[in-house]
C-alpha cells in the first residue's frame, strides 16, 4: 500500500471515528428516556461498530508493512542495476558480456517495477504510462551503446545522461519510503 493510499484510508478511519463519537454526544445529550436508553445501547453497541473499522486499519498497516519490504528488495535491485550501467561506461574489460549483463539487469528492474507499482492512468483498455520511465532512458542508452568498441566522448555522454537519470529515479523513487533523519550522524562539513 502505498503512503498516498495509507493517508486516505487513515483520514477516512479518523472520519468515521469522529462522525460515531458526534453521534455518541448527540445520543447522549438528547437521550430523554428515564434510563437513558438509547446511549446505554449506543454505549453497549459502539465496540462492535468500532470492530471492523480497526480490523481494516491494521490491515492496511500490515499491507504498508509489506509494500515497504518490496519497495526496498526493489530498490536494492535498481540500484544494482543502474550502477552496473554507470559501470559499463566508464570501465569495458569485457564488453559482450558486460552489455549482456547490464541488460538484463535493467530489464529485470524494469518488471519488477510493473510487479510493485500499477502503470499510471491504467484501465482495462488503456495501457497507461510506466511509473519510472528513467529507468527505461537507462536501459534504451545502454542498447544504443551497445558493445562494440566506442570512444571515450560517446561512454562519457551516455554516463552522464544515465546519471541524471538516475538522479530522477531517486529522487522520486525516494519520496514513498518511510525514512526518518538519524539520531547520530557522520557527516563531513565542506
Amino acid at each position: 500500500m502505498t503512503k498516498k493510499r495509507l493517508i486516505r484510508n487513515l483520514l477516512y478511519f479518523f472520519s468515521f471515528y469522529f462522525g460515531i463519537l458526534v453521534i455518541g454526544i448527540l445520543v447522549y445529550f438528547t437521550d430523554r428516556t428515564e434510563k437513558g436508553t438509547y446511549y446505554g445501547l449506543f454505549k453497549d453497541v459502539f465496540p462492535i461498530i468500532m470492530t471492523f473499522p480497526i480490523a481494516y486499519l491494521g490491515f492496511c498497516f500490515q499491507r504498508r508493512s509489506n509494500f515497504q519490504i518490496s519497495l526496498r528488495l526493489l530498490w536494492a535491485n535498481i540500484i544494482h542495476a543502474v550502477n552496473m550501467a554507470i559501470l559499463y561506461t566508464e570501465h569495458r574489460v569485457e564488453p559482450q558480456k558486460e552489455y549482456l549483463k547490464v541488460l538484463l539487469l535493467l530489464s529485470k528492474s524494469i518488471d519488477e517495477v510493473r510487479g510493485v507499482y500499477y502503470n499510471i492512468h491504467q484501465t482495462k483498455t488503456e495501457k497507461g504510462l510506466y511509473p519510472f520511465e528513467s529507468l527505461k532512458s537507462i536501459y534504451k542508452i545502454i542498447d544504443e551503446l551497445g558493445s562494440h568498441d566506442l570512444n571515450a566522448d560517446e561512454l562519457k555522454a551516455a554516463n552522464l545522461k544515465i546519471k541524471e537519470h538516475w538522479q530522477t529515479i531517486r529522487k522520486t523513487f525516494l519520496a514513498e519510503f518511510d525514512r526518518s533523519e538519524p539520531t547520530f550522524m557522520d557527516t563531513v562539513e565542506n
